[in-house]
C-alpha cells in the first residue's frame, strides 16, 4: 500500500513537471509569434507546404513510401492554431520584425509541444483504476487527451459546401434574418474558404506566370527591355497589375487565408466568427495548463482573426471536423 502511494505521488510529480514544461514551451512560442509580422509569418508557414509539394514532383511512389508518412499538414495546422491563439490574445505590438531563424525555432517548438503534450497525456492518465470506467479508465482518459491534442482532421475540402448546406438548412430563416443570407450562401462562402486553402497557391503561381508573360510580350512589342517599360505596362494594365499583387499576397503573405477577399460572405457574419487582436483573455491566463493544448484553443470558439481591415482564418475553417462554431450557432439560438 505504501509503495503504491509512493508510486502514485511520483506519477503526479512527473505530470506536474511535464505540465510546467509545456507552459514554458508555449510561452516561448507566444513570445516569438507576437514579435513577428503576422502576414509574413502566415506566408512563411503556407509556403512550407508549397515548397514541399514542389520538391516532391519528381519523387517516385517507392521513394515516398520509403520516407514514411508526411505529417506536415497536421504540424502546420497545430502551429497555425497557436498563431491564431496568440493573435487573439495579444494586442499588436508597436514594433515587429520577421526572422527566418525565429520561424525555424517556432516550428521546432511546435513539434516539441505536441510531443510534451503526448507525454503528459500518458503520465497524467497512467494506472488510473478507480475512475468512472473502472479498469479501463486510464486507457480511455489517455485516448481522450491524445485525441484532443492530435486530431486536426484532413477534411474532404471539396465537400465543405455540401456539409454546411445540410447542417445550416434548419437555420435558414434565422440566418437570413440576422445576416441577410441563407444556408446556401453561407455554405458557398465556407466552400470558397476551403477552395482558397486547397488551390489558392497554385492559382497564384499560375497568375504570376501569366502576368510575367504578358509583361514580356508588352516589352517585346515596344522593342525595349522589360525594366524600361514596366511602369508603362502597369499604368496600362491596372487590373492585371492588381491581380499580380493579389497573387503575390497569396503566395508570400498568407493571402489564401484572407476570407475577406476570397468570399462574398457578409462582413457582419465574418465579424461574429472573428477575434479582434487581444480579445481572448482565457487561453494564456494564469493557472494550470496556461497556453497548453489542454486548454480550449481560441480557434475552437472563433475560427477567424482580424488583421487590419481584413479577416483571416487558419487552414481549416471550423474545428473539430464536424462541429459548427459556437460563434455562428449562438446568434441563431438567441
Amino acid at each position: 500500500m505504501i509503495q503504491n502511494q509512493a508510486d502514485e505521488e511520483k506519477r503526479k510529480e512527473v505530470a506536474v513537471s511535464l505540465m510546467k514544461d509545456m507552459e514554458v514551451t508555449a510561452a516561448r512560442m507566444r513570445e516569438l509569434i507576437v514579435g513577428m509580422p503576422p502576414h509574413d509569418l502566415l506566408g512563411y508557414i503556407y509556403a512550407q507546404r508549397m515548397m514541399k509539394a514542389m520538391s516532391e514532383q519528381d519523387v517516385t511512389k517507392e521513394e515516398r513510401e520509403a520516407q514514411g508518412p508526411d505529417d506536415l499538414i497536421n504540424q502546420n495546422q497545430f502551429l497555425l492554431e497557436y498563431i491564431h491563439a496568440v493573435l487573439a490574445t495579444d494586442p499588436a505590438p508597436y514594433k515587429v520584425e520577421f526572422s527566418e531563424e525565429k520561424c525555424a525555432e517556432l516550428f521546432e517548438l511546435s513539434s516539441k509541444l505536441r510531443e510534451q503534450a503526448m507525454f503528459y497525456a500518458m503520465a497524467s492518465s497512467a494506472d488510473k483504476k478507480n475512475g468512472a470506467f473502472g479498469p479501463n479508465t486510464a486507457d480511455i482518459e489517455f485516448q481522450a487527451k491524445s485525441s484532443w491534442v492530435l486530431l486536426r482532421g484532413n477534411r474532404y475540402q471539396v465537400l465543405e459546401g455540401e456539409f454546411y448546406r445540410y447542417v445550416l438548412e434548419p437555420h435558414d430563416e434565422a440566418l437570413k434574418e440576422i445576416y441577410g443570407v441563407g444556408a446556401r450562401e453561407v455554405a458557398a462562402g465556407f466552400q470558397a474558404m476551403a477552395d482558397a486553402a486547397r488551390t489558392g497557391q497554385a492559382f497564384a503561381i499560375e497568375e504570376m506566370m501569366n502576368q510575367f508573360q504578358a509583361a514580356h510580350a508588352f516589352a517585346a512589342a515596344k522593342a525595349k527591355p522589360l525594366k524600361e517599360v514596366m511602369e508603362e505596362w502597369v499604368a496600362e494594365n491596372k487590373d492585371q497589375s492588381k491581380a499580380a499583387g493579389q497573387a503575390m499576397e497569396d503566395m508570400f503573405r498568407g493571402g489564401v487565408a484572407n476570407v475577406s477577399r476570397h468570399t462574398d460572405l457578409p462582413q457582419e457574419l465574418l465579424a461574429d466568427l472573428a477575434y479582434e487582436r487581444g480579445e481572448d483573455k482565457e487561453f494564456f491566463a494564469a493557472g494550470d495548463h496556461s497556453g497548453t493544448p489542454y486548454r480550449t484553443l481560441p480557434v475552437r470558439k472563433k475560427p477567424l482573426i482580424k488583421l487590419g481591415s481584413d479577416l483571416f482564418r487558419r487552414r481549416s475553417m471550423l474545428y473539430p471536423r464536424r462541429r459548427v462554431s459556437r460563434a455562428l450557432v449562438q446568434p441563431l439560438a438567441a
